[in-house]
């Protein structure tokens, strides 16, 4: 235990460590707990200038260096701690998410009661065998595609939720963007994995893109504050646990694509965090423009698919 003591008392090789005295003795006692916790045995000694450290003259250099190292990383935490708090959607964010999450429920009802769903599920299906022979469009027309009403009310649900919740962290047209590149990615990475044989339709592969980027953003701030032990993982496990609770029920649902897409997702929202940790959301002209290219990135998708069986029918 640390104690006071009168610097007339001391020994003669007791040495009084930098830095220079504190006006508070809890500075002091806390000093000398991490020296203590590192083997060596020093004093909080009470002076004229306030409380300062000693220890024996064999410690002095190694006590020296403890400390500046203990000093070194209290500021660099202190700098980590010091990022701003995550942002929430505003109520415009939020009725505009699921306002775009509607517009599948809208396409998809669109296509059951004109009777053309089978014929755009046979031109945007994203067919592995298809898409690695160099039908690119099919990895993003996909995700507007979907099986049934259950399916598609679902991902309409979930896709409104997490896309406002991304919202709040990027803004709504950088969380488009978002979706449909971790859709896109992530539908690419399970074509290459089944290589044939295999077909998929539906948004949640860019669902679970967007719960990947929430991940991934996460992962890097706790990576930042969080204590040792606590950090990254947390964030990527709760990521793992919302596909296990909402990914993997049903006969026909596609559980590789799932993964693909928060395996995706989460490598977006890496690469997002650093630049943007320390920077507000990107402005308005930032967020339509992401907004126009993602809407772009699927409208070309169908124009090709419709140029392509143009083509076919010509040939």
């Amino acid at each position: 235990m640390t104690e006071d003591h009168d610097p007339d008392a001391q020994p003669m090789n007791l040495q009084v460590l930098c830095p220079p005295a504190t006006r508070r003795k809890r500075e002091a006692e806390e000093w000398a707990l991490v020296l203590t916790a590192e083997g060596l045995s020093p004093r909080v000694i009470r002076s004229a200038e306030g409380f300062c450290v000693g220890v024996q003259q064999p410690e002095l250099e190694r006590a020296a260096e403890i400390l500046a190292a203990w000093r070194e990383e209290r500021a660099e935490r202190a700098r980590h701690s010091s990022l701003p708090p995550a942002r929430a959607a505003s109520s415009f964010e939020t009725a505009m998410a699921y306002a775009c999450a509607l517009g599948l429920l809208a396409f998809h009802l669109g296509l059951t009661q004109s009777g053309r769903w089978l014929e755009f599920v046979e031109l945007g299906e994203c067919q592995a065998a298809l898409v690695l022979d160099g039908q690119l469009w099919r990895l993003a027309a996909a995700l507007t595609l979907h099986s049934d009403l259950p399916h598609v009310l679902g991902n309409t649900l979930f896709g409104g939720f997490f896309l406002a919740a991304l919202a709040g962290r990027l803004g709504l047209g950088w969380s488009l963007l978002a979706f449909v590149v971790s859709g896109v990615l992530g539908n690419l990475a399970n074509a290459l994995y089944y290589g044939a044989a295999h077909s998929s339709i539906g948004a949640s592969t860019g669902v679970f893109g967007l719960v990947g980027v929430l991940a991934g953003l996460a992962a890097w701030r706790r990576h930042q504050t969080a204590s040792p032990g606590r950090g990254a993982w947390v964030a990527f496990a709760a990521g793992l646990a919302i596909v296990a609770m909402l990914g993997t029920g049903g006969p026909r649902v596609d559980i590789s694509a799932h993964l693909f897409g928060l395996a995706a997702g989460g490598a977006t929202g890496l690469l997002l965090a650093i630049p943007m940790a320390r920077r507000s959301t990107p402005a308005a002209l930032g967020q339509a423009i992401a907004a126009v290219l993602a809407a772009a990135i699927l409208l070309l998708a169908w124009a090709a698919a419709r140029a392509a069986t143009a083509g076919t029918a010509a040939g």
